[in-house]
């Protein structure tokens, strides 16, 4: 009887330091992430330990974007740039909910779930396996908003390492597609329009049909009001295209079209003062354009209007 004791004892501590090591292997080389900030300072430092005594790994600029990781006093642990380190809490605007595109991660566990949810009370989506990228749109609560595959679900945060400098942050080469400053670009989240970041012309218009009846502000550049080009840099920024704020920039840029040849999605210029360009709307097709009318606000009006047709200046082909 005591033999098949001992022997039981010793299958169930194998068991148990098996099992063990298998959860924490599972989540190996990462971290639970508890929320991100954003800097709000010109220049913040990134030290090694939490005091302003160590050393100095690297400096973070205003805006960007940073992973908490824990807190130690006034001071947060965090991922910068893909370096740990500490910054002081004092200069950071941080979250446990919020929208940041931190490019695409690797999954470092096996049948890890995305979920409907933050939370393992939410339905399982799908299953994810280690070694495969997700790319990460916000967190909540300690769960990645992630879109991996077709999926857009969530994560545990503990099961995603970090590999790539977020998107919003000066040391990227890549611009955000969703999300800018915690804010929407205008693109719903979407394998899709992962995959074809590069707006369309139905995509471009839609966006600026939802202003329509926005009243004409001279210099307005937001929702609140607009002028022409702050419309047309408005709109276009929402989807990842910077342009120049003023007319006669933007007339500057893109590519020359031709009247006989507008295609939807082009920008249309006008000369309202007998001294070059000083209005453009966008092209909607059917010989129609959308601008912000001094009159009308934003409206839609037809290219062959007595009043647009022979001020009518030429047009450029952004997309």
């Amino acid at each position: 009887m005591k033999r098949s004791t001992r022997i039981v004892s010793l299958v169930l501590t194998i068991f148990l330091f098996v099992s063990t090591f298998s959860v924490h292997a599972s989540a190996a080389g990462t971290e639970l992430k508890t929320g991100i900030a954003f800097v709000d300072a010109s220049s913040l430092r990134l030290r090694a330990k939490p005091s302003t005594g160590s050393k100095t790994l690297d400096y973070a600029y205003d805006n960007e974007v940073v992973v908490l990781l824990g807190k130690s006093g006034e001071w947060y642990k965090v991922s910068y740039n893909l370096q740990t380190g500490y910054m002081h809490s004092k200069y950071l605007d941080a979250a446990t909910k919020e929208n940041a595109e931190l490019g695409y991660g690797r999954i470092t566990g096996n049948k890890v779930n995305v979920r409907s949810g933050p939370g393992t009370g939410y339905k399982s989506l799908d299953s994810a396996s280690i070694g495969d990228k997700t790319y990460i749109i916000g967190i909540n609560n300690k769960w990645f908003k992630v879109i991996y595959g077709d999926t857009v679900g969530y994560i545990r945060s503990d099961y995603v390492e970090l590999t790539e400098i977020p998107y919003e942050n000066r040391a990227s080469s890549k611009s955000p597609v969703f999300f800018r400053g915690s804010k929407s670009t205008g693109i719903t989240p979407s394998a899709y329009a992962l995959k074809n970041t590069k707006p369309t012309a139905s995509v471009i218009i839609a966006t600026a049909k939802k202003y329509i009846g926005v009243p004409y502000v001279w210099g307005g550049s937001t929702p609140g009001g607009f002028d022409c080009s702050g419309f047309v840099q408005y709109v276009f920024n929402a989807h990842g295209i910077s342009l120049p704020r003023t007319s006669k920039e933007q007339y500057s840029v893109g590519t020359k079209v031709s009247k006989s040849n507008l295609k939807a999605g082009d920008l249309v210029f006008f000369d309202t003062e007998g001294n070059g360009v000083s209005h453009l709307g966008i092209y909607i097709g059917n010989n129609q354009f959308i601008h912000a009318s001094t009159s009308k606000g934003v409206t839609i009006t037809s290219l062959s209007n007595t009043y647009w047709a022979p001020r009518y200046y030429g047009a450029k082909r952004i997309l």
